[in-house]
């Protein structure tokens, strides 16, 4: 993709104030001339019928207040996608790059977005949390359900009022977390951004530790690839910097530690095809990084 290419965004939004937070995200990282955003609702409480009666004068629904309820719940529904269109058009965005849709529930709300992810899109934005906080953290979240499934495109997962300048890529030299650095460079906005390549090792990591000058340069040297990306999607080799963080006991936490001290607001994370025998240990990791950067935006491409 070429900086001057459409890009085309799916949120996955259920009308919480919330979930605006995700509205506010992709009004800020993504550039307004050249990003259309399909804003897709998975209506779970009115039946098709319903949808389809003023247009095809159904009214096979005798009770008046059951009418009355399914016309208010459809009034609040319409009333929280236009908030989230409003939010998009105030920064700049134009309203013929924007489209509310509403999905009657087919199969399952998560089984719904993977389905329409498959549809053209360039990534998948969706809130960390919606309705409920409580219930979030009683129960498996929609962003971990999708974790895993979305293969094809980054998952952009979205805390509180992040900050999107500054960035942090969990660099770790694989051609996973080479294509998440390709796919960030081609998507976000570029004037203010501030990116930060960060290695967190083990003493037998992907960078050996060592004293000697030499084995130094040779472990800068693997961030050569990455930053040529940057620097050819258009940011200022003064906007991109790395570090590798040594005899980090558990780089989980060496990474989250930078972004939160170091004011990083988005965590870019490279994941590997898991065998089923290794997805348990994997998800601990996620649940990690999930758990501990509330309030940052996370990228997850695979």
């Amino acid at each position: 993709m070429t900086e001057s290419e459409s890009i085309k965004i799916l949120l996955a939004y259920d009308g919480s104030d919330l979930a605006l937070d995700s509205v506010r995200y992709i009004s800020e990282a993504f550039p307004s001339d050249r990003t259309e955003v399909v804003i897709f609702y998975v209506e779970t409480k009115i039946p098709r019928s319903f949808w389809k009666m003023e247009r095809e004068l159904d009214f096979r629904f005798q009770s008046p207040q059951i009418r009355a309820a399914m016309a208010e719940r459809k009034k609040k529904v319409n009333l929280a996608m236009e908030n989230a269109k409003n939010a998009l058009l105030e920064s700049g965005m134009p309203a013929c790059a924007i489209r509310a849709r509403v999905h009657i529930k087919n199969q399952s709300i998560v089984q719904d977005i993977i389905e329409e992810s498959h549809q053209g899109y360039d990534a998948l934005v969706i809130g960390r949390k919606g309705h409920s906080r409580i219930k979030d953290f009683l129960i498996d979240t929609l962003p971990m359900k999708l974790l895993g499934k979305i293969k094809h495109i980054p998952l952009i997962v979205v805390g509180k009022n992040p900050d999107d300048k500054n960035i942090l890529v969990a660099f770790d030299g694989t051609r996973e977390i080479i294509k998440a650095v390709k796919t960030l460079s081609s998507l976000i906005k570029i004037k203010g951004c501030k990116l930060l390549l960060c290695h967190s090792q083990h003493d037998k990591g992907l960078f050996e530790k060592t004293k000697n000058k030499e084995s130094k340069e040779e472990s800068s040297e693997m961030f050569d690839l990455p930053i040529d990306y940057f620097l050819e999607a258009g940011f200022s080799s003064d906007q991109i910097s790395f570090e590798i963080i040594a005899n980090e006991k558990n780089p989980t936490h060496g990474i989250i530690n930078k972004a939160r001290y170091g004011n990083y607001g988005t965590i870019i994370i490279g994941r590997r095809g898991l065998a089923p025998w290794k997805r348990l240990i994997f998800n601990r990791v996620g649940n990690k990084i999930f758990k501990n950067a509330d309030n940052h935006v996370v990228w997850i491409v695979q």
